[in-house]
C-alpha cells in the first residue's frame, strides 16, 4: 500500500508481482476480459488490491479535467436497478444539475462484493463519486472503508456515516422521522397489531423507516406488536406471496405498512382478493408518495419522499467540493412529509 514517504505502486510493480506483462495488467484494468484468462485476471486483481495500485494522479487529473465527469455507483442486486423509481429520481436530480455545470455522469450498477472489480472505481477516471449502498450493514461498512481508501470525494446517498471523513458527505432524507409519522398516525387510530413488509435486499432507508416506526409505536402504544416480513423481491407476485404466507398462519393485523408504495399496493390488492376491506378491516400505509400511488383505490396513505432533491443536493455538494476543496456540510438531511389517504 502506498503511504506518505513511499513511492506509489506502478503498473510495472503489479505486473512483476503477478508474474505477467504490463499489457496484461492494462487489459485487466480496462475490463478487456477477452484477452485475459480467469485465473490470471484474479491473480492480477489480487495484486492490484494488495499494492493499492491507482493510476498516476497527474494522468488521472488530466483526464478528469477533460471529461468533467462524476461517477454514480448504485449497489443493487437487481439488474433492473434503474427501473426503481426512487433511484431513477435521484439519478435525474443529479444528472440534470451536473449537466448545467457541463459535467457528465457515468452510472454503474454493481453488487456490494464487486467494488474492487469495477472499472469505474478502479481506474479513477472521474472527479468524484456519488454512491447508493445496499446490503447488510456490515457489508456496507466494508464498502465505505474501501471507498475511503480511494482518497476521492464521495457523496453517500441515504446512508449515515459512522466516522467523519473530510472526503465524505452524506445526503439523505429523514426516513426515521417518516416512520415516526406513520406510527403516530396509526396509534391515533387504535392500531395494535402492525405488519410491515420490506424487500429482502437491505436498504439503509428502509432500515431507518422501520426503526422510526417501531421506536415510536413502542413509546405511544406499549402493548402494540410490530411484525416485519421480507418479500423475495419488490415484484407484485413476490409481495403477494409473502403476505399470503403470513396471513395463512397468523391473525389478521390491524394495519399493513409497506416500506414503499408498491409493496403497500400489492398487499392491499391481496387483501381485496380475500374479501378483506381497507380501511375498515385493515389499514394500509405506504412510503414515497410517487405519482403511481394515486392510481390505487382507495388512495394510499403515504409519506412523501424527496429523491429528486436528494440528487440535486448531491450534485451541489460534489461541485462545491471540486471548486473549493471542501464540503459545505458533512451531513445533509432533507425532510419528508405525511400525506393521509383513504386507506387509513
Amino acid at each position: 500500500m502506498s503511504i506518505k514517504g513511499q513511492p506509489r505502486a506502478t503498473i510495472k510493480d503489479v505486473a512483476r508481482a503477478a508474474g505477467v506483462s504490463p499489457m496484461t495488467v492494462s487489459n485487466v484494468l480496462n475490463g478487456h476480459r477477452q484477452f485475459v484468462g480467469a485465473a490470471t485476471r484474479k491473480r492480477v486483481e489480487r495484486e492490484i488490491a494488495r499494492l493499492n495500485y491507482r493510476r498516476q494522479a497527474n494522468a488521472r487529473n488530466l483526464r478528469v479535467s477533460q471529461q468533467r465527469s462524476v461517477g454514480m455507483v448504485i449497489f443493487d442486486d437487481s439488474p433492473f436497478f434503474l427501473a426503481d423509481f426512487f433511484t431513477a429520481q435521484v439519478v435525474a436530480g443529479l444528472t440534470n444539475f451536473l449537466n448545467l455545470a457541463d459535467y457528465t455522469v457515468t452510472i454503474q450498477g454493481i453488487r456490494h462484493d464487486q467494488l474492487r472489480h469495477s472499472v469505474l472505481v478502479r481506474n479513477l477516471e472521474v472527479a468524484g463519486f456519488c454512491v447508493m449502498l445496499s446490503g447488510p450493514k456490515q457489508k456496507r461498512r466494508q464498502v465505505v472503508d474501501e471507498l475511503a481508501r480511494l482518497n476521492q470525494p464521495v457523496i453517500l446517498l441515504q446512508e449515515a456515516l459512522e466516522r467523519k471523513n473530510p472526503d465524505f458527505c452524506v445526503v439523505r432524507q429523514d426516513d426515521f422521522a417518516g416512520g415516526t409519522l406513520i406510527a403516530d398516525h396509526l396509534a391515533a387510530r387504535g392500531v395494535h397489531r402492525l405488519l410491515v413488509i420490506v424487500p429482502k435486499q437491505d436498504w439503509p432507508a428502509v432500515e431507518n423507516r422501520v426503526a422510526g416506526l417501531t421506536d415510536a409505536i413502542a413509546g405511544t402504544s406499549p402493548g402494540a406488536s410490530v411484525t416485519v416480513i421480507k418479500s423475495k423481491t419488490e415484484g407484485f407476485d413476490d409481495v403477494q406471496a409473502a403476505v399470503a404466507t403470513h396471513l395463512d398462519a397468523n391473525p389478521l393485523p390491524d394495519a399493513i405498512v409497506g416500506a414503499n408504495d408498491s409493496l403497500a399496493a400489492a398487499a392491499m390488492f391481496h387483501l381485496a382478493d380475500r374479501g378483506i376491506s381497507v380501511p375498515e378491516d385493515v389499514k394500509v400505509v405506504g412510503f414515497n408518495g410517487f405519482e403511481a400511488h394515486r392510481f390505487a383505490r382507495p388512495t394510499i396513505t403515504t409519506v412523501v419522499s424527496a429523491p429528486y432533491k436528494i440528487g440535486k443536493a448531491a450534485a451541489r455538494q460534489i461541485l462545491g467540493r471540486l471548486e473549493t476543496g471542501g464540503f459545505e456540510k458533512s451531513d445533509i438531511v432533507l425532510p419528508v412529509h405525511f400525506k393521509p389517504g383513504a386507506t387509513t
